[in-house]
């Protein structure tokens, strides 16, 4: 199985032809508004023929049902997390814009629950727990194919199932986490919390640990969205996860955006 980063957090998986796609944006609609000076490009993959698209959420970016649209073949399929029973104001903010698209499309769409399982010709897709920071759904996905496991976190939390995951799946070889530890302030969340939305450096390398990872790839860990009032990553992401990796013992990654990578080469150790 071969790989590469799409930007931000966005991944392309390929094997025997056949490839997925996961948080896959070319266009984060209003949240242009708080790029930063230091950003990702966006990668498009070739157009028609992924064989599913993963979503972790919705929110903008992570979701893009134009990109989604383009890289999916005529019979691919859209796996995404199920929607609340009950939506508040604050979910039509966060995730509003991306449920029209997609309600507007004609995808096929699959909601899916954590432990939900999917085979996708060389691909076995499963769908993980994962938290989000303001509250709306989100999974995280781990594929395997060629002998070889690859989990894809979103932008989630720290929380209590890494454990049970590799009790269940086993090792993870390449974890792609996020780690940009960004505080928000967006006018509909107030009063603002101080506490990370999304994972910090240190809790990144220590998810990695406990998913016995043979190596962390830093996704949604740059500077590709600021803001100084609504977001606010923390400056030094790669350096804090070098650091802390190496005193662990733990193999990282950074992936630039459009580059190929074989993903047994890109877990070994250096």
């Amino acid at each position: 199985m071969r790989l590469r980063r799409l930007g931000w957090a966005g991944l392309e998986l390929e094997t025997s032809g056949q490839s997925v796609v996961i948080d896959h944006i070319v266009d984060p609609g209003f949240l242009s508004a708080i790029f930063g000076d230091t950003r990702d490009d966006f990668i498009s993959p070739e157009p028609g023929q992924a064989r599913a698209a993963l979503l972790t959420h919705l929110h903008r970016d992570h979701a893009d049902v134009t990109a989604v649209e383009a890289a999916l073949a005529t019979d691919g399929v859209v796996l995404r997390p199920a929607r609340k029973r009950a939506e508040s104001p604050l979910d039509q903010a966060a995730t509003g814009e991306a449920e029209a698209a997609l309600a507007a499309s004609r995808l096929r769409v699959h909601a899916c629950e954590p432990g939900d399982t999917f085979e996708m010709g060389p691909f076995a897709i499963t769908a993980l727990p994962a938290s989000d920071g303001i509250g709306s759904p989100q999974v995280s996905w781990l594929v395997k194919a060629d002998s070889q496991s690859v989990l894809h976190a979103g932008d989630t939390l720290w929380h209590g199932g890494w454990w049970d995951i590799v009790a269940e799946h086993g090792p993870i070889d390449l974890a792609f986490l996020p780690a940009n530890g960004a505080e928000i302030a967006f006018p509909q969340w107030q009063p603002a919390a101080t506490v990370p939305s999304v994972m910090t450096p240190e809790q990144a390398v220590d998810a990695a640990r406990a998913l016995q990872a043979r190596s962390l790839v830093p996704i949604h860990y740059n500077r590709t969205f600021e803001h100084p009032d609504y977001y606010r990553p923390v400056a030094d992401a790669r350096e804090r996860l070098e650091d802390l990796a190496d005193r662990h013992g733990i193999a990282v990654r950074f992936l630039e955006p459009g580059d190929w990578v074989d993903a047994g080469l890109a877990a070994a150790p250096t």
